[in-house]
């Protein structure tokens, strides 16, 4: 019993030092620049600008807005590579894999830091097309855009 209770104790006073949402980032305020696109994709940057967004508004130790970091992004590579369904006939696609990469910089202090300098993300889905193959894809923009966005929030808002 008093073993018990002493653990307890020991257990509880270590947690005492933990807040939610962990170490504070490096800067209170992030500012997104508009995102540009070096790929063939149309109107994919607008989508991914908006997620990023979303993706900083759920961080509570972080606003939108400048004054402390600026996070520069570039989508640089979309890819579909076919999957064959079958082993002996290389035509016989049943679903492509579409990968998007996207680079970023983020800098504190008016750009006298740097956080991380061309760092890629990178996102993919295993798609499998059952009618009109490009609305197919631009259905899968979203969630790719949200996984990206919350990869980079995770290395911006993360202690090293």
């Amino acid at each position: 019993m008093r073993l018990g209770l002493t653990a307890l104790l020991a257990l509880l006073a270590g947690c005492s030092a933990y807040k939610a949402g962990g170490p504070p980032p490096p800067f209170r305020s992030v500012d997104i620049a508009p995102v540009r696109n070096s790929t063939s994709r149309t109107g994919v940057h607008a989508a991914l600008h908006t997620r990023l967004a979303e993706a900083f508004t759920m961080d509570p130790r972080v606003r939108l807005g400048p004054g402390g970091a600026r996070l520069e992004a570039e989508l640089v590579s979309f890819q579909r590579a076919a999957l064959s369904a079958r082993p002996d006939d290389a035509r016989d696609f049943s679903s492509h894999r579409i990968t998007y990469v996207v680079r970023c910089t983020l800098t504190t202090e008016g750009g006298a830091r740097t956080v991380f300098k061309d760092r890629s993300f990178t996102g993919s889905f295993v798609f499998q097309p059952t009618g009109d193959t490009a609305a197919g894809e631009l259905s899968l923009g979203p969630a790719a855009y949200a996984d990206i966005a919350a990869q980079i929030r995770e290395a911006a808002t993360s202690s090293w």
